[in-house]
């Protein structure tokens, strides 16, 4: 039990002086520890000293067994100077200076909190220590500082708080290693502008590709910062806006039916509309199954059929979704040209404002708008195409390490943590920072003790 309790404390036989177990109130065995005494160089003056000045009892806050029934206790030392008087604590690998969490567990607590799904509260129930000092903990240890802008990077953003003045922090990504390069707490021009303005002009010179969604902002910042770098359009977001259209559109035409919302029409624009937003070969044709609306086997292809014959509108800009993903989704190997996409995406642009329609007409201005970043997405690094897939992905995590901790208040603890858990290659400092993260907060007011 003692070499087991030692071993877990990073401690060796020469350095104690005994282990003696003593009883603790819930009748489990709870253990004393005294080290030996051990020559000391005074801080104040440098003189060596070993004369013992007095003891305190100290609890350990380290986690010996899963159940956290055993308790260890450390009878801390304090020597004084023969020349100068001075008193100190002894020095131990034990705990640190005004620490009663033991290194090991320290290191423990801080390798709990790399995945995604952990939070301060679960690892400080976990260890049995506060909330508070986990954070503090990781404050001091975990302070990542900003990546170097990469070749290829991922620009996009999420929400992070209602309660801040900025909701939507900014992230940027690698895109060959996936790793995030740096959050940060907003996503307007001129914070963007500071940010960039300070990396040096020789790194940013190395960028050649930016992916972003349609956000002009970030279109105007890679312009005026990324000279040599070339801007693409995520086409998810551009297949998006067109799904966005269509289904407005489908909406429309379904209010038209409210008052009979018994109706075929009704029904089948309502409970059948995922079906619009599947590509026309996805759809099954060959195996009719019952169909609850119809009340009939049918294919899908034939119900798609039957929605888009109730309105002409409808069934145009189903047609003209079908044109833009039949232009998107290509292959390098079947990749033409840029030429002849150009050719092709302008036939599909002419489409949607001779539509007639609002919504389609919308999707064709901002393909006009957006028609040289959209070409320029037709690039494959590695066999892939660049896009924001990858950014997208980490978004998913950012959501949920957010919605775990019920929100951050700290922007600059919420960043550590993010990027601590999703970057793998990052591990936490063994030396605790000197910078602060914790936030001052209101100093007390005036209050009169209660007799």
């Amino acid at each position: 039990m003692e070499k087991y309790i030692l071993r877990s404390l990073n401690l060796t036989p020469e350095d104690v002086e005994s282990i003696v177990p003593i009883s603790s109130k819930n009748g489990h065995s709870d253990y004393l520890i005294t080290l030996k005494i051990k020559d000391h160089f005074c801080p104040k003056c440098g003189c060596l000293t070993n004369r013992v000045k007095d003891y305190r009892i100290q609890k350990v806050k380290a986690k010996i067994f899963n159940d956290g029934s055993t308790t260890v206790f450390y009878k801390s030392r304090r020597y004084v100077c023969k020349e100068c008087g001075k008193a100190f604590k002894e020095r131990t690998t034990l705990i640190g200076d005004k620490k009663t969490i033991s290194q090991n567990t320290a290191a423990s607590i801080l390798e709990d909190l790399k995945p995604y799904n952990s939070t301060f509260s679960s690892v400080a129930r976990k260890y049995n220590v506060s909330v508070t000092s986990v954070m503090n903990l990781f404050d001091g240890h975990v302070q990542i500082p900003p990546g170097t802008v990469s070749e290829i990077m991922c620009w996009d953003e999420f929400y992070f708080s209602r309660h801040r003045k900025n909701k939507y922090a900014f992230i940027m990504l690698n895109f060959k290693n996936k790793a995030i390069i740096d959050i940060l707490e907003s996503r307007r021009t001129q914070f963007l502008s500071d940010y960039f303005f300070q990396i040096s002009t020789n790194l940013r010179n190395r960028v050649k590709i930016i992916i972003i969604d349609m956000n002009s902002t970030y279109r105007d910042i890679a312009h005026a910062f990324f000279k040599n770098a070339t801007v693409c359009v995520d086409s998810f977001h551009v297949s998006q806006y067109f799904n966005d259209a269509l289904n407005r559109i489908r909406k429309k035409v379904m209010n038209r039916y409210t008052k009979d919302k018994r109706s075929i029409e009704y029904r089948l624009l309502k409970q059948r509309r995922k079906l619009l937003f599947k590509r026309y070969s996805q759809l099954e044709y060959a195996e009719p199954r019952y169909d609850h609306v119809m009340k009939y086997h049918i294919t899908e292809r034939e119900i798609v059929k039957t929605i888009l014959n109730i309105d002409s509108n409808l069934k145009k800009a189903y047609e003209l979704k079908e044109q833009y993903f039949d232009f998107n989704q290509i292959t390098e190997e079947t990749y033409t040209g840029r030429l002849y996409k150009e050719k092709e995406l302008d036939r599909l642009i002419l489409n949607c404002i001779e539509s007639g329609i609002i919504q389609m007409v919308k999707c064709g201005k901002t393909l006009n708008e957006w028609k040289t970043e959209i070409l320029n997405s037709f690039i494959w690094v590695d066999g892939k195409r660049v896009s924001n897939g990858p950014v997208e992905g980490k978004n998913s995590y950012i959501k949920k390490i957010l919605f775990n901790a019920n929100g951050f208040v700290n922007f600059e603890r919420a960043r550590n943590k993010i990027m601590y858990s999703q970057n793998h290659s990052q591990r936490y400092s063994p030396n605790k920072k000197q910078r602060v993260i914790k936030r001052k907060g209101k100093p007390r007011g005036k209050y009169k003790k209660s007799n």
